[in-house]
C-alpha cells in the first residue's frame, strides 16, 4: 500500500503545484491535519477531528494521570478518523501547563508533534 497526500495547508513545491507527501510523510500530514481540526468544526463531517477540547481547562503536570487519559482519547478517536492508520502506540509527554509532546507510532514509523491545548 502506498499513500499519497497533498500538504493539507496547500504548500507549493518547486517541482509541482502543491507539495505532495508519500507513505510515512503522508501519514504525518494526515495526523497533523487531524490535530489541527477540533471535533465539530468540519461542516460535512462534524464527528471528524481531535477530541482534546475536554482537556483544555485541566492543567497538565507530570504524574497527575492526565497524560494517560489524553493517550487513551487520542488512540480511540484517531483510528476512527484517519483512514488506513494502523496505530502501534501513542505517547504523551507534558512540556508545560498547556503544552505536550505527542508521539504517534504507526505502520510507517513515528511522528512527534508538540500540541497546545
Amino acid at each position: 500500500m502506498s499513500l499519497e497526500e497533498a500538504s493539507y495547508r496547500l504548500l507549493s513545491a518547486p517541482e509541482e503545484d502543491i507539495a505532495r507527501s508519500y507513505d510515512g510523510t503522508a501519514m504525518g500530514e494526515r495526523i497533523m491535519e487531524w490535530l489541527d481540526t477540533p471535533e465539530g468544526t468540519v461542516a460535512h463531517d462534524p464527528s471528524w477531528g481531535h477530541n482534546l477540547g475536554k482537556f483544555k481547562h485541566d492543567p497538565l503536570s507530570k504524574g497527575n494521570g492526565l497524560e494517560t487519559l489524553i493517550e487513551m482519547a487520542i488512540a480511540r478517536k484517531i483510528t476512527l478518523d484517519i483512514e488506513d492508520l494502523r496505530l502501534v502506540g501513542v505517547k504523551v509527554e507534558v512540556l508545560d501547563i498547556d503544552l505536550f509532546r505527542l508521539v504517534v507510532i504507526h505502520q510507517f514509523g513515528a511522528d512527534s508533534l508538540q500540541v497546545k491545548l
